[in-house]
């Protein structure tokens, strides 16, 4: 029986790293693999203040896969849905708005190119205006489900969006999927 026992623990030992060897193997093989992105990405990015006498300040945007209707459409359908804000302080709150000088509007314009379709394209947000503290307006880019690199553009400026602009620019990338 000892010598039984003893193929049977040799048999063991080999069987073990056979399979620790495939394991390993198999394991190289997805580590070297390109992973697809995720399906959201935080980014920040500064700009100018459209106030000349106010500070520059830093946006966080977040981009994630996500769904939406399309004007006048019935289904929703995948895109990319963009949300954040900024460092700039929060005005106090009350009944009555804090009358000041520090009034802003914004517009957010996204560039994107989908690498699993071959397209590209632009979309504009809606614009937000007389804001105390500014924020990103709803923005719905519907560039299909794939790998998608974008690049966003959130203009601010001084009161409207288009008063002394100021562009804080943010490139990223997501897969955009369908849910």
């Amino acid at each position: 029986m000892g010598s039984q026992l003893v193929r049977r623990a040799g048999a063991a030992v080999l069987a073990a790293a056979g399979v620790g060897t495939a394991v390993m193997a198999g394991g190289g093989a997805v580590a070297n693999a390109d992973p697809a992105p995720p399906t959201s990405t935080t980014m920040t990015c500064s700009s100018a203040n459209p106030l000349f006498w106010a500070p520059s300040f830093t946006w966080n945007v977040r981009a994630d896969s996500g769904e939406s209707l399309r004007p006048g459409g019935t289904e929703l359908e995948p895109s990319i849905l963009l949300s954040g804000g900024n460092e700039l302080p929060t005005p106090p709150g009350g009944l009555i708005p804090s009358i000041g000088p520090n009034w802003y509007g914004t517009r957010v314009l996204v560039d994107w190119h989908n690498a699993t379709t071959g397209q590209s394209g632009r979309s504009t947000s809606d614009e937000a205006a007389w804001q105390q503290k500014p924020g990103i307006p709803v923005n719905r880019t519907w560039a299909g489900t794939g790998t998608v690199s974008f690049t966003v553009t959130v203009q601010t400026g001084a009161g409207w969006w288009f008063v002394n602009p100021q562009n804080a620019v943010c490139t990223g990338t997501i897969s955009v999927v369908d849910r």
